[in-house]
């Protein structure tokens, strides 16, 4: 029979693997996971399944060439194999020295409220009754809500170690939940779709109902939208609409682009790109975040890092890698979705933070403006130039009072000149399912294409 190692006893071995050989230093980060996927449509399930992931990757250093290689056959003659094939994709790449391995122990994960000790009692009967609460709290919402698209819930609990031949060494538990729908409205002859999903490290934070109704509302609040002239006009970004843009800005901030010049912020540090009002930070040991750890992939112990304080950049996210290159320090931002992937800078809880100014004053303060109910193409905004023209719904409103929505309009101009127009930041801080997360922000005179 095949001896089972533990996943300590995994990253041990691979680590005794290299050491073996004279000159080589490692670094083993492994990944040992299960989670549920469910999906509902129309009160019926679709499908309900339980996956499992263990595996381990493994960077080899070699005179400032590094090899990569990964399996999930934990046997010992598994990770013997990866380790060679690692050391061989080694002394096939160029040397890099800007490349380094974690020397000193990580830092354990303390208070920072990332896993449920829960996980294991709820059962998938509970999780899909879950979803199809979501449906029926849409649906109580309003007749109008005549179908859905998909209703899901996932969720996920694994443990993550990692460990370096210098003594470098870290462990953590985590988990996560998750579940969302998207909704018709029907009136007529018009159809419009809503959905809202919502998350977090704990069972207990999904609440069906919440999510229902406000997919719901998404949903009706477009019903009879009429078009909308060419105008200039203010923008209000409620908190979820402010997440889309932020996440779409969020690659603007590593290391790894700056360096490749592909960030309009790059030579940017200690200037001003942005309102004085504003401040962005990353995260990393938010208690309960959603991309909360007490270390990132390569083992730097994460931080609370303000990107933008007044407007102002502050800094780069960055992994060792890219710190080396820079003159700095890693700020715990290299990140790694799976073990089967190498690091790279990155956010964490990515975040505006908030501002002094109630929602409701904020909205009722522009006296003509376009609440935006979608943005679409976030992916197009040019990372380089910042030039951006994005397709999007809307609500018009006068005096914070939602007179009517608005369709097929187009949202341009250029990143830098949008954030510096924020005129107001809200106090209703939210984070999205991803970690990102913002309050509501109000943006003067935006380019509004229409008819």
């Amino acid at each position: 029979m095949t001896e089972r190692l533990d996943n300590d006893a995994v990253v041990e071995r691979a680590l005794d693997e290299v050491r073996r050989r004279d000159g080589l230093e490692a670094e083993a980060y492994l990944r040992d996971s299960h989670g549920t996927s469910i999906e509902v449509i129309e009160g019926k399930v679709e499908s309900a399944e339980v996956e499992t992931e263990r595996g381990v990757g493994v960077r080899v250093l070699d005179s400032g060439r590094v090899g990569f290689a990964y399996t999930s056959d934990l046997s010992p003659a598994g990770i013997a194999e990866c380790v060679d094939l690692a050391v061989a994709n080694a002394r096939i790449t160029s040397p890099d020295e800007s490349i380094a391995f974690a020397t000193t122990p990580v830092p354990p994960d303390g208070e920072l409220q990332i896993f449920d000790s829960t996980y294991e009692s709820h059962d998938v009967p509970e999780k899909t009754d879950l979803a199809l609460a979501i449906e029926a709290a849409a649906r109580r919402v309003d007749p109008r809500i005549t179908s859905f698209y998909k209703t899901s819930f996932g969720d996920g609990a694994g443990v993550t170690v990692f460990a370096t031949t210098a003594g470098a060494y870290g462990t953590y538990r985590s988990t996560s939940f998750g579940a969302g729908t998207a909704c018709v409205a029907t009136e007529g002859e018009d159809k419009q779709i809503g959905g809202f999903g919502d998350g977090g490290r704990t069972f207990a934070t999904i609440d069906a109902e919440r999510i229902g109704e406000e997919a719901a509302r998404r949903a009706l609040e477009k019903l009879h939208a009429r078009p909308f002239k060419t105008q200039r006009i203010d923008i209000v970004l409620e908190p979820y609409r402010a997440m889309e843009l932020v996440g779409a800005i969020s690659s603007l901030f590593s290391a790894e682009n700056v360096l490749k010049g592909k960030s309009l912020l790059a030579g940017k540090i200690e200037q001003r790109v942005a309102s004085d009002i504003v401040t962005l930070r990353d995260e990393g040991r938010r208690i309960g975040g959603r991309a909360t750890a007490p270390f990132d992939g390569e083992g730097t112990p994460t931080q609370d890092l303000v990107l933008l304080r007044g407007g102002v950049l502050r800094a780069y996210l960055q992994s060792i890698k890219t710190a080396n290159r820079l003159g700095s320090r890693p700020t715990g931002n290299a990140r790694r979705g799976t073990y089967a992937g190498t690091p790279h800078a990155g956010i964490s809880n990515f975040y505006v933070e908030s501002g002094v100014t109630r929602a409701a004053d904020l909205v009722s303060g522009a006296d003509r403006a376009l609440a935006l109910t979608s943005l679409l193409n976030l992916h197009t905004i040019d990372a380089i130039s910042g030039e951006f023209s994005l397709g999007a719904t809307a609500t018009y409103l006068e005096k914070g009072v939602a007179l009517y929505p608005v369709k097929g309009i187009t949202v341009a101009g250029n990143l830098i000149a949008l954030l510096t127009s924020i005129a107001a930041v809200g106090d209703d801080l939210r984070f999205g399912s991803g970690g990102i997360g913002s309050p509501t922000l109000l943006v003067r005179d935006v380019s509004v294409g229409g008819e």
